[in-house]
């Protein structure tokens, strides 16, 4: 998980909630709502840089979605941090708001992120929110793609989420192995660095890598290995 930092709530939904201020009863998100979605996804997906909140998948860009003469709903879906069933009318502020896999128009069944979580009351169980800060030092992720939560509520959120499912797993790992083992040559530890570094960085679509956080950590761990067998080699060497 990474933390978003949430930029300027779309126009069309401060229209939104201006038109329904009085009619809180309207101010939901789903079937037969007026909520202006595809705005608000865009939004979402921009300060997301493209990737799931909850499992860093990646997410179609909206440029993406429109060569193929789609909307975003074909790119993610909007979840409600706190969700709707516990806290209507307050979970659609823009706040509350991420955009996450799976894409409103699959059909493909998910095992694992927001699909799971569903209306788990994260406000009042053990959870860690996407919009939090910091909330990369509660995650540890190993070279074979796992996660581990290191508090209570990361552990919990990793259960909730259901992170270490066989897909989130096998893909991790993949990425961890073709960006530090490429060919099966483990690249220099200055490679490595350069890549932790990178993968903070949107590319030209704006976007960052797909698991990026786990690719991060493990960028880091395998130059510090390479660093410290470097230095014992070098004192092994000395007269």
């Amino acid at each position: 998980m990474r933390s978003i930092k949430k930029g300027a709530e779309p126009r069309a939904l401060i229209e939104w909630r201006r038109e329904n201020r009085d009619k809180p009863q309207n101010l939901f998100y789903g079937k037969g709502s007026s909520f202006p979605s595809e705005p608000v996804r865009q939004a979402l997906l921009k300060e997301q840089f493209h990737l799931c909140a909850y499992t860093l998948r990646r997410l179609p860009t909206t440029a993406e979605c429109q060569a193929k003469d789609q909307g975003t709903q074909f790119s993610c879906h909007i979840e409600h941090v706190l969700p709707q069933k516990h806290y209507k009318p307050e979970s659609t502020v823009y706040t509350n708001l991420v955009a996450c896999y799976p894409s409103s128009q699959t059909k493909v069944a998910c095992g694992y992120g927001a699909v799971e979580k569903d209306d788990y009351d994260c406000a009042r169980q053990p959870f860690v929110s996407p919009l939090a800060a910091n909330v990369e030092r509660f995650f540890r992720y190993s070279s074979d793609g796992y996660v581990e939560g290191l508090t209570p509520e990361a552990i919990a959120t990793v259960e909730v989420l259901k992170l270490n499912h066989p897909t989130l797993v096998n893909d991790r790992a993949a990425v961890i192995k073709g960006r530090l083992k490429p060919r099966g040559t483990p690249v220099s530890a200055a490679s490595a660095r350069r890549l932790a570094n990178e993968v903070d960085t949107p590319d030209a679509q704006h976007c960052l890598p797909e698991y990026c956080q786990a690719l991060k950590q493990q960028a880091e761990r395998h130059a510090l290995q390479l660093e410290k067998r470097a230095a014992r080699v070098r004192g092994q060497a000395r007269p």
